[in-house]
């Protein structure tokens, strides 16, 4: 099996262990597929350090999870990789949230939704991701006329993907900012 695909299987077989909570296992995968990592294949890097952060999230070592996804951010810049540059940036942004580092916070959803806006094609779900987020942050900051027009185009979103926990979840804020 060629070597990138083997790595692919790895780390989609780590993430499937790690939804199942057996992180043992799911590290031990990691660990298999980073040995097989040329020192340029900076998409499978960047996921392997996107999973050690979900690793670290899942565990509420936030400092930890934030380093790696700073680290998987550079791979994906390396390889100009702009739907990754987006998902990161966003995770990243969420991660600054919960860290109460809002300006920062603030500064990468901004970048992770214009990088998703000026895409010629886009997962509304990935948008709608983002948007959620954003919103969020802008409630936590007071910002509460921005909030309402990110929910808004989030419950679109979400109702575009007939994502309706998303859907409920945006009409039950829209309704607490009136």
């Amino acid at each position: 099996m060629p070597t990138k695909r083997k790595i692919k299987e790895l780390l989609s077989d780590a993430w499937s262990k790690r939804r199942s909570r057996n992180y043992d296992s799911a590290r031990d995968l990691v660990k298999q597929a980073e040995a097989l990592c040329a020192e340029d294949d900076y998409n499978s890097l960047g996921r392997i350090h996107h999973i050690h952060m979900q690793f670290n999230w899942d565990h509420d070592q936030l400092e930890q999870a934030l380093a790696h996804c700073q680290q998987s951010l550079n791979y994906y810049h390396k390889e100009d990789d702009r739907d990754r540059i987006a998902h990161s940036t966003r995770h990243m942004a969420d991660l600054l949230r919960q860290l109460k580092q809002y300006n920062k916070s603030e500064f990468n959803y901004r970048q992770a939704i214009d990088i998703y806006k000026s895409a010629f094609t886009v997962n509304p779900g990935n948008l709608a991701n983002a948007l959620r987020g954003f919103a969020i942050l802008l409630e936590a900051q007071e910002k509460f006329e921005e909030a309402s027009i990110a929910w808004k185009e989030t419950k679109d979103l979400y109702t575009v993907c007939n994502i309706q926990e998303g859907v409920v979840e945006a009409n039950q804020r829209l309704e607490a900012l009136r």
